[in-house]
Formats: C-alpha cells, structure tokens, sequence
C-alpha cells in the first residue's frame, strides 16, 4: 500500500491493464463477436464473385475498397454492441460493485474496459485485414497487376482501428449514465452515424453544432490507390485528433459515471 500510494500511476496503469485483459477474454467469449467477425470475413470474400472478371488494377481497387467498407460496417456494430454488452453484463451481474470495492478508481474502471475494447478491435481488424489481404494477393497473381505497397495497406487498417475504438468511447460516454445495453448500443451507433455527417456541415446552420464532435470521415483510408497518401505529419495529426477525443470522451464518461449510483 505505501508504495501503492508512493507510485500512483504505475499502479494505477497495472489496475487498468488487469481490467482490460479481464474485459478482452469476456469479449473473446461473447457469441456476438464471432458472429460479427464471419459476417464481417463473408462479406469480404463476397468480392470473390468479380474472379470471373477481369479489370484489372481498377478489379482490385474495388476488392480494396469493398473489404475496408465491409470491415468499417461490421467492426462499427461491434465497437458499439460489445461495449454496451460488456458493460452491463459487469453492473448487472454486480461484478462492477465488487471490483469498485476494491482500491479501483472508477476512471481506472472505466479505462480498462476502454482498453479491452479496443484491442478486441485491434483482433478484428487485424483478423479481417488479413483475410482481405490474401484475397487480394491472389487477385493480384491472377491479373498480373499491383496493388500497392504493404506498409499503404497498413496505414489503412490502423486508421479503420482507430475510427472503431473512437465509436466505442462514443458508446462508453452512453453506457456512463443509460440503463439499459439496448438503449446504449442504439444510442452509440447513432452517434457514430452522427459523426460520419461532419464533412456536411457548413460555418452556419442548424448543424453547425456537428463541428463539436468528432469526425470519422477523417479515418476513411485514404491510402487505396487513386487517394491521396497521408504524410508522416498527417498521420500524426490524426493520432493527435484520435487521442484528443478519446481522452475527451473517456473524461466525460468518468466523471458522469462518478456521480451514478451501482
């Protein structure tokens, strides 16, 4: 204990590591999650049916942008429902009373199933991109053409993670101070249709007020061919951004979740 409360962050960083890792084996056991990973794996290999054609350069853009797309859809489902699942399986199955029993802040609470959230995400992605890897590998070998360079293909996906893990805090923020998982579930997915909006909003009009929240269509990959490549400043900026409004969301969350009664 003295030494707990000599290094606090250290031990604050090892409750919420511990959190985490109990959070992604829940995860790893919900139905839910395998079930959206083969919806995700068969909509990707849904692309398969354009082996009958040949077009190209222009077949495997299409490949490229089609699994990416199907991997945003499935993946923004799961940020949100595993969320809301994971977390009220804790408050009503009163693991989260017995765990905040114990010297664990909430925020550290909070954190750690942020975390174990995300790095579900992190599988997902990683699961999924490779599967549209290989089809897209031997696509290629098929056509005698190029797609483009892996670490292009890489930047993608990271930027895809870090769009899903922003749809989770948003859902996180919900799940803080809502009663039930289906009204937090509904509610993060609606906010994340409400981000992909920001690009629509103008200087005035009663949608000016979407400038405040977060903007996924930043984290569009735009490494495909015929897209512009980000910079090395760019992509900084945009893990700026990303860790700017997931400290904003996680914030708000713990300190509405604060105040709630478990």
């Amino acid at each position: 204990m003295a030494e707990a409360r000599s290094n606090p962050f250290p031990a604050s960083l090892r409750r919420v590591r511990l959190i985490a890792s109990q959070t992604l084996a829940e995860a790893l056991h919900l139905r839910l999650a395998w079930l959206l990973v083969l919806a995700g794996i068969m909509l990707v290999l849904m692309a398969q049916w354009l082996r009958d054609f040949n077009f190209g350069a222009s077949e495997l853009k299409f490949l490229g942008d089609f699994g990416l797309g199907a991997i945003g859809l499935m993946g923004t489902a799961l940020a949100a429902l595993a969320m809301a699942h994971l977390f009220f399986s804790d408050l009503m199955g009163a693991t989260a009373g017995c765990v905040l029993t114990r010297p664990v802040r909430r925020w550290e609470y909070l954190g750690g199933k942020l975390a174990g959230v995300m790095a579900l995400l992190a599988l997902y992605v990683g699961s999924l991109g490779l599967v549209l890897a290989c089809l897209i590998t031997m696509r290629e070998a098929q056509l005698g053409a190029a797609f483009q360079p892996l670490p292009e293909y890489l930047q993608a996906c990271g930027l895809l993670w870090l769009k899903l893990t922003l749809v989770s805090a948003m859902t996180l923020l919900v799940c803080s101070y809502a009663s039930s998982a289906l009204f937090a579930s509904s509610a993060g997915l609606l906010l994340a249709v409400v981000a992909h909006l920001r690009p629509f909003t103008q200087a005035s009009g009663w949608l000016s007020w979407l400038r405040l929240w977060p903007n996924l269509a930043l984290f569009d990959p735009q490494s495909l061919p015929a897209g512009d490549n980000l910079t090395v400043l760019g992509l900084l900026g945009l893990v700026g951004y990303w860790a700017v409004f997931i400290l904003l969301l996680g914030g708000l969350a713990s300190y509405v979740f604060k105040h709630r009664e478990i």
